[in-house]
């Protein structure tokens, strides 16, 4: 969970899921997630407000956005008590080192990544002894048959994905560290403004991308999708990469798009795409994404580095979470953005423990979408 109290967005940007979109739509008046975001875009660095009943606006001197000092109450002198909680790992004791230093971890390149790019940047997997390559896949499918086979060790995925594999019996998975939660407008549905989508209403029998057929992103469209009576039968969703997204809508080839940061600003500044609504919102507010997870023989089998590796990543979670300047310089490296997108484009909040009180609510909206059979308890991915 992030720190509600001190965090603000933009004038009239922020939009929930239910009936407000639609009503102003009814009126007359132009929607105001894509206003809002527009005017963000344009204006830069604009001073943020957010209506009182979700939180006080406490704007930082950066005039951009208020920072959460410490995500889920942790301090940064209290990272390696958080590293030693994360996944049930210890911190180790004594000179031994990591049992494996040299660790492949594959990651879809996005914002959710930022602990994981900070920890490599800032030279803090060196300093626990590890020598980390990150290597980039386009999707998190195949990433678990490659830890299966021994190419990869560590993986920033979906909660999803370790939670299918292991509900299948397909590998036992053990969640090492948190990576990224869902924050105001970090991850939207957009459409092109000549598609005339003005409301989540208008996206019935719709085509709608997505990351991931069996990923999150489905459950959370078919979430926002149902406070407007849409069932996922009524829509038409297709599986693509997030970066082929923003070109794909202005071409015509779908509707909407469930999008993330930072290509939803990159949508907005290149094509002149709407916001449609803003996922974190209502029952999905708050909602974790990503962690990195390893096979459970693995972490059983190297304990030190696993815990050196979950250090790390907490550490560098935090200071995403805290340090404005060295997430924007750091995504800006790591992803090949413009400074004109990293001063612009919102961040979710990540996370440094693994709640998982949090995490089961993935496995739960799972079930209720029918990735699951059956309830899955999470414990097990855990450690517990």
């Amino acid at each position: 969970m992030r720190d509600t109290s001190s965090r603000a967005t933009e004038p009239g940007l922020r939009a929930g899921s239910g009936s407000p979109n639609a009503g102003r739509a009814a009126a007359g008046h132009a929607d105001p997630v894509a206003a809002g975001r527009a005017a963000r875009v344009t204006a830069g660095r604009a001073g943020w407000a957010e209506p009182a009943k979700r939180r006080a606006a406490t704007l930082t001197s950066h005039g951009r956005r208020p920072w959460r000092r410490a995500a889920a109450g942790i301090t940064v002198a209290g990272i390696a008590v958080a590293a030693a909680a994360c996944g049930g790992h210890a911190d180790p004791v004594g000179p031994a080192g990591p049992e494996k230093p040299d660790l492949v971890v594959a990651v879809v390149p996005a914002e959710a990544q930022a602990g994981l790019y900070i920890a490599q940047a800032k030279g803090l997997f060196t300093k626990a002894g590890l020598h980390v390559t990150v290597k980039t896949v386009l999707s998190a499918q195949t990433v678990i048959p490659a830890m299966l086979h021994g190419a990869v060790d560590v993986t920033g995925g979906q909660y999803v994905s370790y939670i299918a594999e292991q509900a299948k019996g397909l590998a036992k998975m053990r969640i090492l560290a948190a990576g990224f939660a869902l924050g105001p407008h970090s991850n939207e549905i957009i459409a092109p403004a000549s598609a005339h989508i003005r409301t989540l209403a208008d996206l019935k029998s719709r085509t709608i991308a997505v990351n991931q057929l069996s990923g999150i992103g489905s459950d959370l469209v078919y979430a926002a999708l149902a406070s407007y009576g849409i069932s996922p039968a009524q829509v038409h969703l297709v599986e693509m990469p997030f970066p082929a997204m923003p070109s794909a809508l202005a071409a015509g080839r779908i509707t909407a798009a469930y999008e993330t940061e930072p290509y939803v600003t990159e949508a907005v500044k290149k094509y002149g795409v709407q916001v449609v609504a803003d996922v974190d919102s209502g029952a999905t507010q708050d909602f974790p994404l990503t962690g990195y997870g390893a096979l459970a023989s693995w972490a059983a089998r190297y304990p030190r580095t696993a815990a050196a590796f979950t250090r790390a990543v907490v550490q560098g979670d935090a200071i995403a979470s805290t340090n404005l300047a060295v997430l924007q310089s750091v995504l800006a490296r790591a992803l090949h953005l413009s400074p004109s997108i990293t001063d612009v484009m919102a961040t979710g909040t990540f996370p440094t423990s693994a709640n998982p009180v949090q995490i089961q609510r993935v496995a739960d909206l799972m079930l209720q979408y029918r990735q699951l059979k059956q309830r899955f308890s999470v414990k097990p991915l855990m450690g517990g």
